[in-house]
C-alpha cells in the first residue's frame, strides 16, 4: 500500500484529526497568503525578527522563573519554614524561639482537614512542654486566660475581615450557611455555564475553538489541583501557626487575669469597634403627605415660624422640596411632597419617600370627605412594610386641617368652643380614624386664626424617639447609603488580595 493510501485510511478513522484538518486548512491557506504579501511589501524579515525576539524573551522569563522555583526548593529548611503569622512583640528570645520551632514543624502539604485538630493540639502540648520545662501540659491553663486567648484572637480575625472582605459586615450568616448548603448547584450552574460558552465559541469560531480544547487538554495535567492544594495548604499553615502562637501566649505566662491585660484588651476592641460605629444620627426625615391643596406648604410654615414654603404658586408643591426646621430642640429635615392626585405614578412616587424617611406627617382636610386616594396609599404603605419585617414602620401623626371650614361662627372668642363645634370637630376627626386605620387625627387651623398647632408640635416632638428609632433601624437595614461606600469596599478587596498575592509570592519564590 502506497504511504499515501496509508495516511488517507488512518485519517478517515480518526473523525476528530480529520476535523482539525479540515478546519485548519483556511487558516494555513491564511497563514501562507500572509507570508507571501509580507515578503511583497518587505516586511517578512521584521515580522522574523520581531517573532524571534519575543519568542526568546518568553523563553528567558520561563528559564528565569524555573530557576526561581529551583531555588526556592533548595532553600535551606530553616528559611523554608519562616511563618506567616506575626509573632508577639512582647516575647522574650527563647519564647521566639519556640514559636519559630514549632512552626518549623508544621507540614507544608495540605492534610484531611480531620487531622488538623490532633496537630494543633500536639503543637500546645509542644509549647507547654518546652517553656516549662516539662511541668506543663497542654491544657494546663485557666478559664479566664482562655477566654482572654479567645478575646485576643477574635479581634485580631475581626479586624482582618474588616480591612480586607469587601462586604463582611453585611453577608447574614444565613445567607454563607445557604450558599454553603447549595454548593452543588452553584457548581453545576459554573459547570452549564462552562460548557455554553465552549458552544458559542465553537459555533463563532470553529478553529480556535478546536485549537484552545487541544492546548487546554495538553496544559491541565494537574496545575488546578497544585493551585487548590497550594490554597489550602497555605489556610492551614495559618490556622496552625495561629495555635502556635496562642500556645506560645498561654504558656508563656502572657495572658494574665490582671487588670492591664483587661483594659489592654478593652482599649483594642474599642479602637476597632470605632471603625464599625454607627454613624451619627441626621436631622428627622419628617415627609408631609397630602392631597392636592390640603395645607402643606402653610403647614411648614407655621412649623418653622416664617415663610420657607410657597403657598400661593401652584396647586402643589412640584417634585420635593427640603426644609430644615427646629421644633422642640430637635433638628427636623422637613420633606414638601408632591399632592397626592389619586395616579399610580404619584403613589409609587410617595411610597418610596415613606420608605426614606423617618416620621410622616399626613395632612387631610377636614371639610374633603374624598379620602379614597389617601386610604389606598396608605394600604399601600402598610403592604409594603409586610414585606420588610425587618424594617420599623415610621411613626404617622394624622392631621385634620382646616376644622373652621365646617364651623360657621368660626373663629370663637378666646378659642373656647362650644359643645356644638366639639362635636362637629370630633366626629370629623373620628370619620378620619376610621378611614385611615388611626388612633387620633389632630384637628388644626393652619391658615387665619390658627388654632391648636401647639398640640399638634407636641405630637410631633413626643415621636421623635421612635423617628430616630427608624432612622437608626432603616440605615442599619440598607447599609447607611453613605458616599464612598462602594469605593471603600473596593478598598478592602483590594487590600485582600494585595495580602493573599504578597503571602503566594513569598511562598513560591521565598521573598
Amino acid at each position: 500500500m502506497l504511504p499515501v493510501d496509508k495516511i488517507l485510511k488512518r485519517v478517515a478513522r480518526s473523525p476528530a484529526l480529520l476535523a482539525v484538518i479540515i478546519y485548519a486548512l483556511p487558516w494555513l491557506a491564511l497563514v501562507v497568503l500572509g507570508i507571501l504579501w509580507l515578503a511583497e511589501h518587505d516586511w517578512l524579515v521584521p515580522f522574523v525578527g520581531i517573532t524571534l525576539g519575543l519568542i526568546l524573551l518568553l523563553r528567558l522569563t520561563l528559564l528565569l522563573l524555573g530557576r526561581m522555583r529551583q531555588q526556592r526548593v533548595a532553600t535551606p529548611v530553616d528559611g523554608d519554614h519562616s511563618p506567616i503569622v506575626t509573632a508577639n512583640p512582647e516575647w522574650t528570645a527563647r519564647e521566639l524561639a519556640v514559636f519559630q520551632s514549632l512552626c518549623a514543624g508544621i507540614p507544608r502539604e495540605p492534610r484531611p482537614w480531620n487531622d488538623l485538630r490532633p496537630l494543633a493540639l500536639e503543637l500546645v502540648e509542644q509549647a507547654a512542654q518546652r517553656l516549662s520545662a516539662g511541668q506543663k501540659g497542654a491544657l494546663d491553663f485557666s478559664i479566664p486566660e482562655a477566654l482572654l486567648l479567645a478575646d485576643r484572637v477574635l479581634i485580631r480575625l475581626r479586624r482582618n475581615l474588616h480591612d480586607m472582605v469587601p462586604f463582611s459586615d453585611r453577608v447574614s450568616l444565613k445567607t454563607i450557611l445557604w450558599t454553603w448548603e447549595n454548593k452543588a448547584w452553584f457548581t453545576h450552574g459554573a459547570t452549564a455555564l462552562g460548557w455554553a460558552w465552549r458552544a458559542k465559541r465553537l459555533l463563532s469560531n470553529p478553529p480556535a475553538a478546536i485549537l484552545q480544547e487541544i492546548q487546554a487538554a495538553v496544559t491541565s495535567s494537574g496545575d488546578g489541583g497544585e493551585f487548590r492544594n497550594f490554597s489550602v495548604a497555605i489556610v492551614q499553615q495559618i490556622l496552625l501557626e495561629e495555635v502556635a502562637r496562642a500556645a506560645v501566649d498561654l504558656h508563656a505566662g502572657h495572658l494574665r487575669f490582671t487588670d492591664e491585660e483587661l483594659l489592654e484588651i478593652e482599649l483594642g476592641s474599642a479602637d476597632l469597634d470605632k471603625q464599625m460605629l454607627a454613624q451619627p444620627d441626621e436631622p428627622i426625615r419628617l415627609l408631609v403627605i397630602g392631597q392636592v391643596s390640603a395645607g402643606k406648604s402653610t403647614l411648614i410654615n407655621r412649623l418653622a415660624g416664617s415663610a420657607i414654603a410657597e403657598t400661593d404658586m401652584a396647586p402643589t408643591t412640584p417634585g420635593l422640596t427640603r426644609h430644615t426646621i427646629e421644633i422642640e430642640g430637635m433638628t427636623y429635615s422637613v420633606i414638601d411632597s408632591r399632592g397626592i392626585d389619586g395616579t399610580d405614578e404619584t403613589a409609587q412616587s410617595l411610597l418610596s419617600q415613606v420608605l426614606e424617611c423617618d416620621q410622616v406627617l399626613w395632612i387631610l382636610r377636614a371639610n374633603r370627605p374624598a379620602r379614597a386616594p389617601d386610604v389606598e396609599l396608605l394600604q399601600m404603605v402598610d403592604a409594603a412594610f409586610a414585606t420588610r419585617p425587618l424594617r420599623r414602620v415610621p411613626p404617622i401623626t394624622v392631621v385634620a386641617n382646616a376644622v373652621d371650614q365646617l364651623l360657621p361662627d368660626w373663629p370663637y372668642p378666646e378659642h373656647l368652643l362650644p359643645i356644638e363645634a366639639q362635636t362637629t370637630i370630633a366626629a370629623v376627626s373620628a370619620a378620619i380614624c376610621a378611614d385611615l386605620s388611626c388612633r387620633e387625627a389632630i384637628p388644626i387651623v393652619a391658615e387665619g386664626q390658627i388654632w391648636n398647632l401647639d398640640q399638634l408640635t407636641a405630637a410631633i416632638a413626643n415621636g421623635a424617639s421612635d423617628a430616630l428609632a427608624t432612622q437608626r433601624n432603616r440605615r442599619r437595614i440598607t447599609g447607611a447609603e453613605t458616599s464612598g461606600s462602594l469605593s471603600r469596599e473596593l478598598s478592602r478587596g483590594a487590600s485582600g488580595i494585595w495580602e493573599a498575592g504578597r503571602l503566594a509570592a513569598g511562598k513560591l519564590f521565598g521573598r
